[in-house]
């Protein structure tokens, strides 16, 4: 038996795999190995300069991509009748997450303090100019992800627009809370709190769980428990718990699918708007076809509810 699910509040629908879903050992995880020969990001071979770091030795390194998506260079200005369009102006940077070649599950919670207070300092720094309207940071996770480079790294593009999901997201947030009094995440928080099926864990400062109408086999979502609409905006003690639980999620979901390629998006405020800070992890299980590519429809063969079920039995 399947079920047609409904994101929460987005107008976005997913056939759910409710009575025959695979459970996490039936997935076939085919392990691609990115070639390279000399790393890139290994101390001894960086060949641009540092543009942020911690410690000397650094653990954590931030450098301006070599390959950018966009440039800070390059003009703003675009076309504004049928055809839009805008300058490349932007900035892309890689952070370098850890000097070795580790696995993210392999970097400890003091480590990973450090480096979602990286992120919060690149979005407090690329914030402060006007130009730049949204931060987005991410993790490409294995080669069938999208990585290109094995050494542990995180990318942000700092944009001068507002990436369509972001929009979509903080305009239904702000619709729902003109309508119900409370932002939907907290909404979210509290209903699966109270229906508990899909919750996978908490700490003070945040709350993880397998969204409802999960597109990803073991799509996780990690919700800031206080209203707080970006990086820069949590406290010590929240970086520390944001750190916590990044540390049991990734490392629960490569104990249940050992190898699996990832990804992890950051979803934070755009300029001068609300917003609910929340980080999204897409384990890559399956592909898209014709049906999900032409129709932004989705087949997930992995309930939510047997995900979690299956990631509270290992979490550590």
């Amino acid at each position: 038996m399947n079920e047609i699910r409904r994101h929460y509040f987005l107008n976005r629908w997913v056939i759910v795999s409710t009575g025959r879903s695979k459970r996490p050992e039936d997935f076939e995880i085919k392990e691609v190995h990115i070639r390279q020969g000399r790393c890139p990001f290994c101390p001894e071979n960086l060949s641009s300069p540092i543009l942020y770091k911690v410690g000397e030795p650094w653990r954590i390194a931030v450098l301006a991509n070599k390959f950018p998506a966009l440039e800070p260079d390059e003009p703003l200005s675009g076309r504004d009748r049928f055809f839009h369009s805008r300058g490349g102006f932007g900035f892309h940077e890689v952070i370098i997450d850890h000097p070795e070649h580790l696995r993210f599950d392999q970097l400890t919670e003091e480590h990973l303090v450090d480096l979602v207070g990286v992120y919060a300092q690149r979005t407090k720094t690329h914030m402060a100019d006007k130009r730049i309207k949204y931060v987005s940071i991410f993790r490409n996770d294995g080669a069938a992800s999208g990585a290109s480079i094995a050494h542990i790294h995180s990318q942000l593009i700092a944009l001068p627009v507002v990436p369509r999901t972001i929009y979509k997201e903080r305009a239904k947030i702000d619709e729902y809370t003109h309508l119900f009094g409370e932002c939907p995440f907290e909404t979210i928080i509290r209903e699966e709190g109270e229906e508990g099926s899909r919750v996978l864990m908490e700490n003070k400062g945040f709350f993880a769980l397998a969204p409802f109408a999960s597109i990803f086999p073991g799509e996780t979502w990690i919700i800031a428990k206080r209203h707080v609409r970006s990086l820069p905006e949590l406290k010590r003690g929240e970086l520390e718990d944001l750190a916590a639980i990044l540390h049991a999620t990734v490392g629960t979901i490569f104990r249940l699918f050992p190898g699996v390629p990832y990804n992890l998006a950051i979803h934070q405020a755009p300029r001068g708007r609300d917003f609910h800070f929340h980080i999204e992890i897409y384990p890559r299980l399956s592909e898209f076809g014709g049906f999900e590519l032409g129709n932004d429809m989705y087949i997930n063969v992995l309930s939510p509810e047997r995900y979690a079920a299956d990631f509270r039995r290992v979490v550590r």
